[in-house]
């Protein structure tokens, strides 16, 4: 991470990284429906790959 944008010095940032699942038992025990969570591979297998999360609330 770059301290001003994607200009300046790098920056080590702390962050919390949960797994797919346990974002979609959290939105089911909070009472949504339809979840799906999932990690969307990087395009070169040597980066980190994006976390998508998708649910609905109840009708």
């Amino acid at each position: 991470m770059y301290g001003n944008r994607l200009a300046g010095r790098k920056l080590t940032l702390l962050r919390w990284s949960y797994p797919p699942q346990w974002w979609a038992d959290l939105l089911k025990r909070t009472g949504f429906v339809d979840i799906d969570a999932r990690v969307l591979p990087a395009p070169r297998p040597t980066d980190v790959g994006t976390l998508m999360v998708r649910a609905s609330a109840p009708k």
